[in-house]
């Protein structure tokens, strides 16, 4: 049934790829990320990229962790709007990309993301910079899983950067709601991971709304090149979903989403290692956004146990609006301040 149904999302994609190519016009080639990047190292479907920085830029080199639900290029998106670009006029900046996970990584457990993946990666960035700690940004559940591996590693960060990044799933609105009545124990019998396009759908029902508000937007301002160039970019993203590893999925929606175990300080790895907010010593800015329905602003606050230094920002804006809407070049100059600082 779901090798059909897998079947039908890649026709639809099909379809919707060609329509996009048929009416992007010169659009059609824009890239997906726009700093030109290499690939460092590799492990499956995980690799390391590294962004080209100007000539004489040095320091502390930046870990973007990016969410496992979307591709990573939401921080990337077009020249005139990308965290990655600015962050790296002043930094070396690196960023994990979780590639396109399918069947043959689904017995892995989360905290292989959130611990294993992201460690490999600091300790091959401190051996190419000398270093013994990085800098970190985390995007939605990429935050989530930063701020995991800066309390199980705490001598490995030094600032960290949590933009929209549920921490406290308390009160986690409507996902809360979804998690509670998503038939998890059924899930983890039947599937290796949850398709990519089925969760592209299910984000559909979150804001029934969306996609008319959208459409006249596109009426509205179609004339403007600008406006083009990132509807465009937006798009593609949109249209490029990541499916999610069976077992990493089972876990974020039980023992995050069901249990709160992170808030608690009850988190612990596969391995049995104990992710303990009051271990967390690096100094963390949670950038969150006022409008935000993925990540409300009451999820985004820390542990009562975390007693580490941590100041707030918020910008009036949505949970992808943030990283690419209006206010975010406020959002990333206000990110990359207090890295510098």
């Amino acid at each position: 049934m779901i090798a059909n149904m897998d079947t039908i999302a890649q026709q639809l994609d099909a379809i919707s790829e060609h329509y996009l190519r048929q009416t992007a016009g010169e659009l059609d080639t824009y890239p997906r990320g726009v700093t030109p990047r290499e690939e460092v190292w590799r492990a499956g479907n995980v690799s390391l990229l590294r962004f080209e920085s100007p000539e004489g830029v040095e320091g502390q080199p930046i870990l973007i962790v990016p969410s496992l639900i979307n591709r990573w290029y939401v921080l990337d998106i077009t020249e005139e709007v990308s965290f990655i670009r600015e962050f790296a006029q002043k930094r070396p900046v690196y960023l994990i990309d979780w590639g396109y996970p399918g069947a043959e990584v689904g017995h892995l457990p989360l905290s292989h993301y959130y611990h294993r993946s992201i460690r490999r990666a600091v300790r091959f960035m401190c051996r190419e910079h000398g270093c013994d700690k990085v800098d970190m940004l985390g995007y939605c559940i990429g935050g989530t899983m930063a701020y995991a591996f800066s309390c199980l590693e705490p001598d490995m960060v030094d600032h960290l950067v949590l933009l929209t990044a549920p921490i406290d799933f308390k009160d986690s609105g409507i996902f809360g709601t979804y998690a509670d009545h998503f038939p998890t124990e059924e899930f983890k019998q039947s599937m290796d991971f949850m398709p990519g396009w089925l969760l592209a759908f299910s984000f559909n029902f979150v804001q029934p709304m969306g996609t008319w508000q959208k459409t006249k937007m596109f009426k509205d301002k179609f004339e403007s090149k600008g406006f083009m160039k990132l509807y465009n970019a937006m798009e593609r993203w949109i249209a490029d979903p990541v499916s999610y590893p069976g077992k990493a999925y089972y876990h974020m929606l039980t023992e995050l989403y069901k249990e709160n175990l992170l808030s608690q300080g009850k988190l612990t790895t596969a391995e049995g290692l104990l992710v303990d907010p009051a271990a967390r010593r690096s100094k963390a800015l949670i950038l969150n956004a006022g409008k935000d329905h993925i990540a409300p602003l009451c999820t985004t606050q820390l542990p009562q146990s975390d007693k580490a230094p941590v100041k707030q920002v918020t910008i009036p804006s949505g949970h992808i609006g943030i990283t690419t809407g209006r206010n975010s070049k406020d959002a990333s100059k206000s990110a990359l301040e207090f890295i510098m600082n």
